[in-house]
C-alpha cells in the first residue's frame, strides 16, 4: 500500500496552496494556460504516491522541502526511477513537479498550445545567453516601438506613454447620432480621490465622491461621474435618451464598433526629478492635470500630436503589412461554445488589435525570428504569445489599481466598451509590456534552476532542478536517451506506449464545459505558428484541433454522453499502460451532477476503483472570504486497478458511510480557517460516494436490486443538503429565532426557491411556508417563489416597528441593510434584545451566502457602533 491511499495531508498542504493560489510559482507563469493545478499539490500527489506506507508525517515534510530522486524497485530487485503519464498534461504542472522529483515522463495534450508551453518550461537555457538575447532585441527593435509611444506632459516634457484609453462609439438606433459606449466617466481611483473626465471636453480632473454631480472646470457641464453611457449590455443614448442593448447596435454596423482614442496614462521621468526636489511641505499628492504637478505618473486628454502619431504609426503599418508577421486566419466560427468576439463583428483575429499594436507586435516577432539559437528564439517566440494576452483591444483599465487588467482575467473572449492599449515594449512603470512578459519568462527559468517551496512566508529552496531532455520516443527515454517524452495527440490512443510500462498517472483531466481550452487557445495559437510552423506538425493547421478535444459542447455536438465515452477511452488506454500495481491519481470538481456521474462511470467502465480522496486547495486566488459561494477546493481522487467485484453493500448503509466520511473531511479541512462554500461541501460529498460506491460495485443493492451510477448520485440531494445545514448552523449562534435560522439555511443567497421543495425542507426543519409568505420573505410566481429584497420588505418591517413587535433578527438585519443601500444614516432601535455579536453574526452568514458585499459592510458598522460603550444609534 502506498501512503497516499491511506493519508494525505490536506491541513499543512491546503495552506501552502492557499498561499500558492495567491501567487504561483514562477515556472508556471511563463505563458497563460487556464485552471492550472497548483504545484506544491502535485508535487505532494507525487511523493506520497510512492512514499512508503508507514512513512511518518515528520519525515513526509522534510522530504517535501528537500531534493529527492525517486525509485521503483522492479521484479528483478533494481531500482529505476520510476515513469509517471500525464494524458492531460495541460501547462505541465505534473511534468515540471515529477522531473523535480527525479521522474520520467510522459505528457500528452491535444492542444499544440500546452505541449510548446510545457516544452519551454522543461527545457533547460543559459540564462546569460537568453539576456543576451534580449539585449540584441533591445538594441534593434526597443526604439522602433518606443517613437510611437510619446506624448508630452502637461508641463511641457517629454514622456512616455503608459496606456492608451480608447472608447467604442456606434450609432444610436433611435437618433442615429454617435454614441461613445462611457462606461462610467472615471479613469481611476486612489484612496478616496477620483480622476474622471469631462463626458463633452475629456477634461481630466479630480473629485472626492463619484456619485455626485461634478462640474467641468474647464467647459462648466456638470454630469455624475459613475453614471455613463453604458450599463449591463445596453446603452442608453446622451442625445435622445434611446435604449438599446449594446450587442444589437453593433449588429447594425459592418465588422467591430470603431474606436476613439481620449485620454493617455503617461510616465515623465522629468517631472520624477523635479518631484524628488519638491520641498517637503508640499509633496507631489496628484499627478493629473490640475493636480499637483512633478508627479511621475499622470493622465492627460489625448492631443492632436498624440492622435498624429497613432496616425503614423497607422500609416506605416499599412506600408509593411504585407511583409511584417501577425495573424491572418478568420476566427473560426463553427461549434464554438461562446460566440464571442464573432458576434461583436470580429471576423479575422487581427481585427482584435489596433494598426499601432500590429505594427509593434509585428517588428517585434520579425525581430525574435531572426535569433539565431532556436531554444532561446522558441522562448521569445513564446513570451510574445504570452505578451498578447495584455496588448490586444479587449484589455481593460483596473481603475482601482491604476494597472491593464490582460484579456484572459476571465476564461472567456470579453469585449470591453472602453478598451486600453497598452505599451507594447514597456516603459518604467506599467503592468504587460513586453519587457515585463520577458521578466516574467527569465523568472520562470530562473526557477527551474533554483525550485523552492513556500513555507509560511518562507521560501524554501529544495535543491532539485528542473531540466529535461526530449526522448524521441519511448523506447529511447527507457534506454537512458532522454528523460522526457512530450507528444501533442489524442490520449485516446496511447498505443506507442507498451502495456504495464508506466509506474504511475498523475493528472488533471478537463472539467466537463467548465474551460473550452482549444476555443481560447487559438488566441495564443496564430501568433505561435507564425514562429514554429515548418518547426513542428502540430503548428501547420490554420487553428488548435478540435475534432478528438474532450469536452461537454452542445455546438459541437458534444453531450455529457460523448464527454464519458472519450473520457472512458482514455482511462482505459491508462489501465491498459499502468503496471498492475500502479495508482492513477486526477484531480476534479464540477458544480453539477451529471459530471460526477460521467467521471465515475469512466472509472468504473476502465476497470478502476477509487481507494481515497482528499479535498485540497484549488488554484483559485483568494483569501478567508474569497470565492463566496463558488468551489475552492478541487477533489485528487486515488484510483487502483479492480482486482474483481466489489463487496456487497445495502445502500441506505452506505449513504450513511458517505455522510460520516463527508463529515470528517470537513473537520480537517476546518484547521485551514477558510469558510467552507455550499459548492465546497457539495464537491466532499461527491467524491466520498464516487469513493464509497466504486469500492463496491457493481454489488451496490437497494431492497435487493442493483443501484446504478445515475440512481445513486441523484439520491444525494438530501445528503449534501443535511451536510450543508450541518455545517451552517455550527457556524450560527444557537440562540436565534427559528424563523431567522430558517430563513438563512433554506432561503438567504437564492433568487427564487421551488415551492414544493421549500415546503419539505420547513417541515423537516419545524417550520411553515405561510410564516415566511405573510411576513413578505417571498412572492408566489407559479410554482417558484420569488425571495424578496430587504428593500421591497421596508415598508412591512417599518409597521411591525411601529406596533412594537418582537422582530426575528432577520427583519433586522434587513431593515439595516436596506436603508445603508438607501444611503440613509443607520439606527439600531430596533434591536430589542438580540445582542451585537448575534447580529454581527447573521449579517456575515448572509455576506457567505451572497457574496454582497454591503452585508460585511453593515456587519462591520454594526460590530462598531453596538460596541460597549457606545450609543447604539448613527
Amino acid at each position: 500500500m502506498a501512503y497516499i491511499e491511506h493519508d494525505f495531508p490536506i491541513e499543512g498542504l491546503n495552506r501552502i496552496a492557499q498561499k500558492e493560489g495567491n501567487a504561483k510559482k514562477p515556472i508556471y507563469q511563463m505563458h497563460k494556460w487556464w485552471a492550472r493545478r497548483l504545484g506544491s499539490v502535485f508535487r505532494m500527489l507525487i511523493l506520497t504516491t510512492f512514499a512508503e506506507d508507514d512513512l511518518e508525517r515528520g519525515e513526509l515534510w522534510r522530504r517535501f522541502y528537500s531534493r529527492n530522486q525517486l525509485l521503483v524497485t522492479d521484479p528483478d530487485g533494481t531500482t529505476r526511477p520510476p515513469i509517471i503519464l500525464d494524458p492531460f498534461m495541460g501547462g505541465g504542472t505534473s511534468i515540471v513537479e515529477a522531473l523535480r522529483l527525479g521522474c520520467k515522463v510522459v505528457g500528452v495534450d491535444l492542444n499544440p498550445v500546452a505541449w510548446f508551453v510545457t516544452k519551454k518550461e522543461i527545457e533547460p537555457v543559459e540564462l546569460e545567453a537568453l539576456d543576451a538575447a534580449f539585449r540584441q532585441l533591445e538594441k534593434t527593435v526597443a526604439s522602433k516601438i518606443l517613437r510611437y509611444y510619446r506624448t508630452t506632459c502637461p508641463f511641457g516634457h517629454d514622456a512616455d506613454v503608459m496606456y492608451v484609453f480608447w472608447v467604442k462609439k456606434v450609432k444610436c438606433v433611435g437618433c442615429g447620432r454617435e454614441v461613445r459606449l462611457f462606461p462610467s466617466y472615471r479613469l481611476a481611483s486612489k484612496g478616496k480621490v477620483h480622476t474622471v473626465f469631462c463626458p463633452d471636453c475629456i477634461h481630466i480632473f479630480t473629485v472626492d465622491d463619484l456619485d455626485s454631480a461634478a462640474t467641468c472646470p474647464a467647459c462648466g457641464r456638470r454630469f455624475v461621474p459613475r453614471q455613463g453611457v453604458t450599463h449591463r449590455g445596453k446603452y442608453t443614448c446622451p442625445h435622445c435618451g434611446q435604449v438599446e442593448r449594446v450587442l444589437e447596435a453593433v449588429r447594425r454596423g459592418e465588422g467591430p464598433p470603431e474606436a476613439e482614442m481620449f485620454a493617455l496614462e503617461y510616465y515623465c521621468a522629468a517631472c520624477e526629478q523635479a518631484a524628488k526636489a519638491w520641498s517637503s511641505t508640499s509633496p507631489p499628492v496628484g499627478g493629473t492635470e490640475g493636480g499637483n504637478p512633478y508627479a511621475r505618473r499622470g493622465y492627460k486628454r489625448t492631443s492632436a500630436e498624440d492622435r498624429a502619431l497613432f496616425e503614423e504609426a497607422r500609416a506605416e503599418f499599412g506600408r509593411r503589412k504585407d511583409e511584417l508577421p501577425f495573424p491572418r486566419q478568420k476566427i473560426p466560427t463553427e461549434g464554438r461554445s461562446d460566440p464571442r468576439p464573432v458576434n461583436y463583428g470580429y471576423e479575422y483575429w487581427h481585427q482584435m488589435f489596433n494598426a499601432r499594436q500590429l505594427l509593434c507586435l509585428g517588428m517585434l516577432l520579425d525581430a525574435v525570428l531572426h535569433i539565431p539559437d532556436a531554444n532561446i528564439r522558441e522562448l521569445f517566440v513564446m513570451t510574445l504569445s504570452d505578451a498578447v494576452n495584455a496588448n490586444n483591444f479587449f484589455c481593460k483599465y483596473e481603475v482601482g489599481y491604476q494597472k491593464l487588467a490582460p484579456l484572459f482575467g476571465l476564461h472567456a473572449f470579453h469585449p470591453v466598451d472602453q478598451p486600453i492599449e497598452n505599451n507594447v515594449w514597456g516603459t518604467q512603470y506599467g503592468r504587460g509590456s513586453f519587457v515585463k512578459y520577458y521578466l516574467k519568462t527569465r523568472r520562470g527559468k530562473e526557477y527551474g534552476v533554483r525550485p523552492f517551496e513556500r513555507d509560511g512566508a518562507v521560501r524554501r529552496q529544495t535543491g532539485d532542478t528542473v531540466a529535461a531532455k526530449l526522448a524521441k520516443d519511448f523506447a529511447s527515454m527507457l534506454t537512458g536517451q532522454g528523460n522526457a517524452l512530450l507528444w501533442a495527440q489524442t490520449s485516446e490512443d496511447l498505443s506507442s506506449i507498451p502495456d504495464r510500462s508506466v509506474d504511475a498517472i498523475i493528472s488533471d483531466p478537463p472539467y466537463c464545459d467548465n474551460v473550452a481550452y482549444a476555443e481560447l487557445a487559438d488566441f495564443f495559437y496564430v501568433w505561435l505558428q507564425l514562429g514554429l510552423r515548418g518547426t513542428y506538425p502540430w503548428f501547420e493547421a490554420e487553428v488548435t484541433p478540435k475534432s478528438r478535444e474532450i469536452i461537454q459542447n452542445k455546438a459541437q455536438d458534444k453531450d455529457e454522453e460523448s464527454f464519458f465515452r472519450s473520457l472512458t477511452r482514455v482511462f482505459r488506454e491508462s489501465h491498459r499502460v499502468l503496471n498492475d500495481d500502479g495508482l492513477m491519481a486526477f484531480t476534479f470538481h464540477h458544480k453539477e451532477t451529471w459530471a460526477w456521474k460521467s467521471v465515475l462511470k469512466a472509472i468504473l467502465d476502465s476497470e478502476f476503483y477509487v481507494c481515497s480522496i482528499y479535498p485540497v486547495q484549488s488554484e483559485k486566488r483568494g483569501g478567508l472570504h474569497a470565492d463566496i459561494g463558488n468551489i475552492n477546493y478541487d477533489i485528487p481522487f486515488i484510483c487502483r486497478k479492480r482486482p474483481g467485484d466489489g463487496q456487497p453493500g445495502g445502500w441506505e448503509t452506505l449513504k450513511d458511510e458517505i455522510y460520516f466520511a463527508a463529515q470528517s473531511s470537513v473537520e480537517r479541512l476546518k484547521t485551514s480557517g477558510r469558510q467552507l462554500s455550499d459548492g465546497d461541501l457539495f464537491v466532499i460529498v461527491m467524491g466520498r460516494c464516487l469513493e464509497i460506491y466504486s469500492k463496491h460495485w457493481p454489488h451496490v443493492l437497494k431492497e435487493g436490486q442493483p443501484v446504478g451510477v445515475d440512481q445513486a448520485v441523484d439520491d444525494l440531494d438530501d445528503l449534501v443538503d443535511s451536510l450543508i445545514k450541518s455545517y451552517e448552523l455550527k457556524l450560527l449562534p444557537p440562540t436565534l429565532d427559528e424563523t431567522t435560522k430558517l430563513y438563512l439555511l433554506y432561503i438567504a443567497g437564492q433568487p427564487t426557491v421551488s415551492s414544493d421543495e421549500l415546503r419539505k425542507r420547513l417541515v423537516t426543519g419545524g417550520g411553515r411556508l405561510d410564516d415566511f409568505t405573510g411576513r413578505g420573505y417571498l412572492v408566489k410566481k407559479g410554482r417558484r417563489f420569488t425571495v424578496a429584497t430587504p428593500g421591497q420588505r421596508v415598508e412591512f418591517i417599518e409597521r411591525q416597528v411601529e406596533r412594537q413587535a418582537d422582530l426575528p433578527l432577520i427583519d433586522v438585519a434587513h431593515y439595516l441593510y436596506a436603508i445603508y443601500q438607501a444611503g440613509l444614516p443607520l439606527q439600531w432601535r430596533m434591536m430589542g434584545l438580540w445582542s451585537r455579536d448575534e447580529l454581527v453574526a447573521v449579517l456575515e452568514h448572509l455576506y457567505r451566502k451572497t457574496g454582497d458585499r454591503a452585508w460585511r459592510a453593515v456587519a462591520e458598522l454594526s460590530r462598531r457602533a453596538l460596541a460597549p460603550g457606545q450609543e447604539p444609534l448613527i
